[in-house]
């Protein structure tokens, strides 16, 4: 409940982006690139907005995984594409993405509190780990 509270204050409803999903996954990504250069480098080519639109349905099945405890075809996809054979995304990067979340929450929802960061990371923490293990 916490965690479906803050998601639509920050981010709003669904998976379509409006002004507050924008406004949060700008405001995510100038943190998480600010984290690392390895992490900058990955994304160099990357057009920002496309992968705006992608981050955004990603986290929609990465919830989903953490009810169902299932993982969509397209949460596979994208595993499979992250992993060392693709796009070689280190499994340490997720720790920095998840940190960089929850430095986003804290900054944009207005009731946050500690107890939303432990929110943040358990409804995470299960696609994350999905993703590492792929890797």
């Amino acid at each position: 409940m916490l965690f479906e509270e803050s998601y639509a204050r920050v981010i709003g409803q669904g998976v379509g982006i409006g002004d507050k999903g924008r406004v949060f996954f700008s405001r995510f990504y100038s943190i998480f690139f600010s984290k690392s250069q390895q992490i900058r480098d990955k994304f160099a080519e990357v057009d920002i907005d496309t992968q705006v639109v992608v981050l955004q349905k990603s986290m929609f099945h990465m919830i989903s995984f953490y009810e169902t405890k299932t993982a969509t075809e397209y949460l596979e996809n994208i595993a499979q594409s992250h992993n060392r054979d693709q796009y070689g995304i280190k499994p340490e990067f997720y720790d920095i993405w998840l940190e960089s979340l929850i430095e986003t929450v804290a900054q944009l929802d207005p009731e946050y509190e500690d107890s939303l960061a432990l929110a943040w990371q358990l409804a995470m923490t299960p696609g994350i780990q999905f993703m590492k293990f792929q890797y």
